[in-house]
């Protein structure tokens, strides 16, 4: 656990191309055998961290019985790790980490979406579904790069107002 927080550390100052096994042991205050016997390096790392987060966050998608509920769980969640959030949604992030982020609740959306909605096109509710999922991901990395200042209540409603206020007319077209 020392090895991962020393690496978020650095990763608050730097990117993970310019932070070094070295740099890590001696935040982490352990010898660099200590390290390697657990990761190859700082990618390895950074890669058992990322997928650490990416299941938890999925269990919470799944374990939410309201979809309803999906972005106040989610805004709560990342609130109670803030560190490792602030680390993941800032400059020195992976972007694909956000991305594989967006889609876990793709299928169990479009679902929704399809038993709502009487006219389903399944290319125009992907484009929908990425329009929402990249406008929600766009609040939430506002929400924590400036501190997480509100609460995970208030982000969620905002952004389950902007999304249900535009898929209210997204669904009344016939398209």
């Amino acid at each position: 656990m020392v090895i991962k927080e020393s690496l978020l550390k650095l990763l608050t100052e730097r990117s993970i191309n310019k932070v070094t096994v070295t740099d890590i042991c001696r935040e982490a205050g352990i010898n660099r055998n200590t390290f390697y016997t657990h990761y190859a390096n700082q990618f390895e790392l950074l890669s058992t961290i990322e997928n650490d987060l990416y299941e938890e966050i999925k269990q919470v998608v799944i374990s939410s019985s309201n979809p309803q509920n999906l972005s106040y769980e989610l805004c709560k969640y990342i609130k109670a790790n803030k560190t490792i959030c602030e680390v993941f949604f800032s400059e020195h992030g992976d972007k694909e980490l956000l991305e594989r982020i967006l889609y876990i609740s793709h299928d169990i959306t479009i679902e929704k979406w399809r038993q709502q909605v009487k006219y389903f096109d399944q290319p125009l509710f992907e484009s929908w579904y990425t329009f929402t999922a990249h406008g929600s991901i766009a609040i939430i990395k506002k929400w924590v790069n400036s501190g997480l200042k509100e609460s995970p209540g208030k982000v969620a409603a905002f952004i389950d107002k902007a999304t249900e206020s535009v898929s209210k007319a997204f669904y009344s077209e016939e398209l």
